[in-house]
């Protein structure tokens, strides 16, 4: 494993994993994200910390305000999850879920400290899911504060 640090976080990359240079991604409400794939692999996955306008918008650290996050994802694409799971770390709280979004498999988590958000997402055709499951969910649960 190789430990990436990033802006105020840090992730394990699995042998194989490394970053990518193309980031095509826009999102208002995140910064730049950094975007990680496996060399011959089926999907990729994106990381980067949100931002929000307000105080009154940030999410604590309790386990239904990170899966409100998760929920509202899916919302703004009108798509129901189809799995959600919390789990409280030392560090924080987690939110996952997972959606069938044209065709691909998305899953997205959000990472709270109760000061902080990260948001990571990984997409790959549906087909492929199961393919790189350990490896998405070891870097996630990698994921650390700086």
């Amino acid at each position: 494993m190789m430990r990436l640090n990033l802006h105020g976080y840090s992730l394990d990359l699995p042998p194989a994993w490394s970053g990518l240079e193309d980031v095509t991604y826009s999102d208002p409400s995140t910064l730049p994200p950094v975007a990680l794939a496996a060399e011959g692999g089926t999907g990729r996955l994106m990381v980067a910390e949100m931002l929000f306008d307000d105080d009154d918008e940030q999410p604590g650290s309790e386990p239904e305000e990170l899966e409100a996050l998760a929920r509202a994802w899916g919302k703004r694409r009108r798509l129901e999850p189809l799995e959600m799971g919390t789990h409280e770390r030392p560090d924080g709280v987690v939110a996952t879920a997972t959606y069938l979004v044209r065709g691909c498999f998305v899953q997205i988590w959000f990472l709270s400290n109760g000061d902080r958000v990260v948001q990571a997402s990984y997409v790959c055709p549906w087909d492929e899911r199961d393919n790189e499951e350990a490896d998405r969910e070891a870097i996630v649960r990698s994921l650390r504060w700086s």
